[in-house]
């Protein structure tokens, strides 16, 4: 449960799902509700200002009041407020239209709410007969039946001449907020239609970008970066509009703030859609334009263009979706959905291009695991057996042949030790959030850790039961590809007590880490955690069977390789020490989770001290858990891993002192609890409520917004946030002047009084 006062968990959850829900959207920012301010005169030298909300199909906004119940707590109400001003006052409240009233099962309650269009209304009184300008704000928030967005507040000023007839509009409406001057614009654009033949036509965009400033290509390596410049058509029946959007090779660069590689143009670039008319009509075609624009120290809120083509006139502009109270999106039409994507599908653009992503992270995941496993006792000295064999074949010329084969069986075979983990393809999102950071599963992979490192250590071996290895053994001699599957087989269980721990702490990161979603393969819809184990054991499969099909095929490599030897023990140890460093990460989670206070910052460190210590001084040889293990020399290598040992563990001393530039640890941000979670009073950067309610007092008695930061203390991505980007001067500036901050742990499992 969430700490938050007298603030019910269920309504702070609720704003929690809503936020993550904002941030997962982020790809592709909507804005399903479009404004008009005008201004109406009436008698007595009373004026009405209008605020008009033009509702996407399907989406819907909230009215004045959420809830008939006066103490609900639920989605944000729409509010109109007008600056104060010398030149008029307000007269009564403000007031809205009829909405509608409905039950919402994600609030369980009745709620009511307006679609297709809102009005809001307020009077104000001129004091004087000069003319004045009203300003305001509305605030509101979007909800469709799966997700809900926070809009930037709409600003508007609108001019208001006193003595004009009442006859007329006497104030001009203001912009919608997207497109007035008072938003910061580093871009622009012009746009063109040119005519290749009768048939077909050429569209372009042209974005003109001031000096330091750039606009992102369209496919980036992560929807969770950027926004990428994107161009939705509305569908035309006069055209056919399959064709990509084009646009020159954009520039590459690695983005510290966003950290990963960013593709990106900056000065002049143009993007251009070829189109074919089908018919005789050649109507206009309308499309939406969205682009984020960055410099190296901030980005500006994504923008929205409208902008309409015609190809009779060869004509292009842009144009305000408001002139038109009708949706611009025709129903039934994605609005999160990106040009050409189907998000439904595995093999398309947006889709495909986060999952892969994340797919191919863990396939590097498991093909290092599979490298390490490599060099264990239990396998390495198995690759010169295993060649010696298939030579045997070489003067039929099978040789080769038969070692593809078998390199091959062996990545089959954990392939489908992955299969089991797809029986259940629909994962709800919250279960896996609950396993994520549900403290006993913690605690278990804490144990499971621990059992396999004291397996590395050598005080016992996890095998699977001889029988199974003989029987598998004695299929082996089967002849042709009977055979040599068993042979992989019989390799996969004779080396599972040193594959196995590595196996389990890779599947265990997985699970224990919050990972949701559905992804689409090769046709299949598989839960997320599923296709990332499947990936990661096709990566430790290939790094396994690879070198044994390698040197199979060409034993003369055989002389490049080490000998076996005490190395395979150090190495086999040194893996024991890195399980019980995550086992005791495992226990901290559970630890912050519960809140026990026992596994604060300065204990995390002091364990990982220790763990260090020993490690080095089993690599000096001042103990061994056993008679005669590990090297006895000392090589190179050996000489400068010990080196790095000892320096990182000298590295973690300053994380057991009282606070000082050296307990940062930013390289480690994440993993060790925060900063607040310490036997030692940090001094904060700036002052974070841990109560929703405190933080609402304060800021109401300030005057200043709440930020509230939806976090976890099994967030890694949280901590790194915390620790790198909250203390940047500019930030910290921003947060601690203009802002009340305010974190709310979602997976803080501290039960709250019966009261509240």
């Amino acid at each position: 449960m969430i700490r938050n006062g007298s603030i019910t968990t269920r309504a702070v959850f609720a704003f929690a799902l809503f936020s993550l829900l904002q941030f997962a959207a982020v790809a592709q920012i909507f804005q399903p509700v479009k404004w008009k301010f005008s201004v109406k005169p009436l008698e007595n030298n009373e004026y009405e200002i209008s605020a008009s909300a033009a509702i996407e199909d399907t989406w819907h906004v909230y009215a004045l009041s959420v809830s008939d119940k006066p103490d609900a707590i639920g989605p944000i109400p729409t509010t109109l407020k007008i600056n104060a001003g010398t030149d008029f006052e307000l007269v009564g409240k403000t007031k809205e239209g009829k909405y509608i009233t409905h039950f919402d099962p994600n609030f369980e309650m009745d709620l009511n709410y307006f679609e297709k269009s809102a009005v809001f209304k307020q009077k104000i009184k001129a004091k004087s007969d000069k003319p004045f300008t009203v300003s305001g704000v509305v605030e509101y928030m979007a909800c469709n039946d799966e997700r809900c967005i926070f809009p930037d507040p709409e600003l508007f000023d609108v001019k208001v001449t006193p003595n004009a007839s009442t006859e007329e509009v006497v104030a001009e409406e203001s912009a919608p907020a997207a497109s007035s001057g008072a938003k910061e614009n580093h871009t622009s654009w012009s746009y063109s239609v040119k005519a290749i033949s009768d048939k077909e036509f050429l569209l372009s965009f042209t974005a003109t970008m001031e000096p330091e400033w750039h606009i992102y290509a369209q496919k980036l390596e992560s929807l969770e970066g950027p926004v990428p410049t994107s161009f939705v058509f509305d569908p035309n029946a006069d055209y056919a509009l399959e064709a990509a959007v084009t646009e020159p090779k954009p520039k590459r660069i690695y983005d510290k703030n966003f950290m990963m590689n960013i593709d990106y143009h900056e000065g002049t670039v143009v993007f251009e859609k070829k189109i074919t008319a089908v018919g005789t009509s050649k109507s206009p075609i309308t499309a939406r334009l969205e682009f984020m624009q960055c410099n190296d120290t901030r980005c500006l809120p994504p923008q929205m263009i409208y902008v309409k083509f015609d190809p009779t006139t060869l004509q292009a502009m842009e144009f305000d979706p408001l002139a038109n109270t009708e949706s611009t999106t025709p129903a039934g039409n994605d609005p999160f959905k990106m040009p050409g994507v189907d998000l439904n599908s595995p093999l398309n653009n947006c889709g495909q291009e986060k999952e892969n992503y994340g797919l191919w992270a863990i396939f590097l995941f498991g093909l290092i695991g599979g490298l390490l496993a490599l060099l264990t006792p239990c396998v390495f000295p198995m690759i010169p057996l295993t060649v010696s064999f298939f030579s045997k074949g070489a003067e039929k010329g099978k040789g080769k042949q038969r070692a593809a084969m078998y390199g091959f069986f062996i990545f089959m075979i954990y392939f489908l030790l992955s299969l089991p983990f797809h029986l259940s393809k629909n994962v709800d999102p919250e279960v896996l959030n609950s396993i994520a950071t549900n403290t006993w599963l913690n605690v278990g992979f804490f144990v499971v850790f621990l059992v396999f490192a004291i397996s590395f250590f050598g005080f016992y071996e996890i095998t699977l039961p001889s029988s199974l290895a003989n029987k598998v053994d004695s299929a082996s001699e089967l002849g042709g590809a009977i055979g040599i599957f068993f042979m992989a087989l019989t390799l996969a269980i004779v080396s599972f007590s040193c594959t196995g721990p590595i196996l389990g702490t890779v599947i265990g990161s997985i699970y224990s880490t919050d990972i949701q979603g559905v992804v689409g393969f090769l046709g299949l819809e598989l839960s997320m955690p599923a296709a990332k184990v499947s990936a990661a054991m096709m990566g430790f499969g290939i790094a396994l069977g690879g070198p044994f099909a390698l040197f199979a095929a060409f034993p003369s490599l055989l002389k490049k390789l080490p000998k076996a030897g005490g190395w395979m023990d150090d190495f086999k140890v040194s893996l024991g020490f890195m399980e019980v460093a995550l086992a005791i990460k495992f226990l901290s989670n559970a630890d912050l989770v519960e809140q026990w206070g026992i596994f604060k910052r300065e204990s995390f460190f002091a364990l990982w001290i220790i763990v260090g210590v020993l490690w080095a001084l089993y690599m000096f040889k001042v103990f061994t858990f056993k008679p005669g293990q590990g090297s006895k020399g000392w090589s190179k290598f050996k000489i400068v891993f010990t080196s790095l040992i000892v320096i990182f563990t000298l590295r973690l001393i300053p994380g057991v002192l009282p606070p000082s530039e050296l307990n940062r640890f930013d390289f480690l941000s994440g993993f060790p609890p925060p900063k607040s979670y310490s036997w030692y009073h940090y001094e904060e950067e700036f002052h974070i409520y841990k109560d929703l309610a405190e933080a609402m007092k304060a800021a109401e008695e300030q005057g200043k917004p709440v930020f509230i930061d939806f976090t976890g203390w099994a967030c890694v991505n949280c901590r790194k946030m915390e620790d790198t980007v909250w203390p940047d001067e500019t930030v910290r500036a921003i947060l601690s002047e203009k802002y009340i901050m305010c974190s709310l742990y979602v997976d803080e499992k501290v039960e709250l009084p019966a009261e509240e």
